[in-house]
């Protein structure tokens, strides 16, 4: 089955084969724009409820006091912000769509909305720059009157998403990492978001405290479900600065190897949908913020090892998807 490039991207089709296992983010761009795009961080200093008292103070066990993002804000205005990103992609791309502009730290759509708004119609004045952009935020601080001025967008801007964390389909394990969302938020959501027309794009974690072993799978389960158009694979992963450095001193977390996480990915691989683009296989943080777990490869290495495993089996993203019929094969 041909994938669709989804949303704004025009009707332009991807047929997952041996050599392209995977419909990656850059192949979706580079048919829409004829190269990939590079994503420009930004950081509207916002916070969310797992840090403000409404649920709990210091975040989700995994997140720094960058809310997993820039930490620029206060420190940078967001023009500022702007100016220092698209001049680095500019100096790749000079001409032309360069850029996706990515509001990424914390829940941006929390507590209120004027800084988001403020800050889309900052961007909508660069949309020749940065031609998509993506908010990210957590489900259950996406309320009808976020969906809607996102929506608004649409005119200004040729792709909108909102990027939502779904980092589990268990409810228990939602408890043991500190994060207080529940699935039925994820899938409220995203309906919120596809009924507007726009984008979805969900994260995925592997190997957290208490998630059983298919864990994985049942997240991308649930991303199909929700119809998403996006996902993001990340492994779990130590940072200074959060409660996980803790139980990881203490020695109370047993971390994935890379041959068990790229054996994860590649099965929940299998289960995704064909037409939905994978925007990452595997996190990466800065030397300076990161603890363990030690020895991983690169990000392209082990981006490679996935696509090798998938070769190795003579699969494909999709292959056992519900409702899909993806050849695979040594000659597909």
């Amino acid at each position: 089955m041909g994938a669709m490039l989804t949303g704004q991207a025009g009707a332009e089709t991807w047929t997952p084969t041996r050599e392209q296992p995977v419909f990656m983010l850059s192949r979706f761009l580079r048919a829409r724009y004829g190269r990939p795009l590079r994503r420009v961080m930004l950081d509207l200093g916002r916070t969310c409820p797992n840090r403000d008292g409404k649920f709990g103070f210091g975040g989700c066990i995994y997140c720094d006091v960058a809310g997993s993002g820039t930490g620029a804000a206060p420190r940078q205005p967001l023009a500022a912000q702007w100016q220092e990103g698209v001049a680095r992609v500019r100096r790749l791309h000079p001409e032309g769509p360069a850029a996706i502009a990515y509001v990424q730290s914390y829940s941006n759509t929390y507590p209120d909305l004027l800084p988001l708004r403020d800050a889309l119609d900052f961007l909508a004045g660069f949309r020749d720059a940065a031609p998509i952009v993506s908010v990210g935020t957590r489900p259950d601080c996406f309320s009808e009157d976020a969906a809607d001025l996102l929506a608004c967008q649409r005119e200004r801007f040729d792709a909108v998403w909102v990027e939502f964390g779904l980092e589990t389909a268990d409810d228990r394990v939602q408890e043991v990492i500190q994060r207080y969302d529940t699935l039925e938020n994820f899938f409220t959501a995203c309906r919120r978001a596809k009924e507007r027309g726009l984008g979805v794009v969900c994260h995925t974690i592997a190997g957290l405290p208490g998630e059983r072993e298919d864990g994985l799978r049942k997240q991308v389960d649930a991303a199909a479900e929700a119809q998403v158009d996006g996902i993001k694979f990340h492994q779990l992963m130590v940072l200074r600065r959060t409660k996980l450095e803790v139980m990881w001193k203490r020695g109370e977390l047993s971390l994935l190897s890379p041959e068990q996480y790229v054996t994860r990915v590649a099965d929940a691989l299998e289960l995704l949908p064909a037409h939905v683009v994978v925007h990452r296989l595997v996190a990466e943080a800065p030397p300076a913020e990161y603890l363990a777990p030690a020895g991983w490869p690169r990000k392209n290495a082990v981006h490679a090892a996935i696509e090798a495993e998938l070769r190795r089996r003579s699969s494909l993203q999709g292959r056992h998807a519900p409702g899909e019929h993806v050849s695979g094969g040594r000659g597909a």
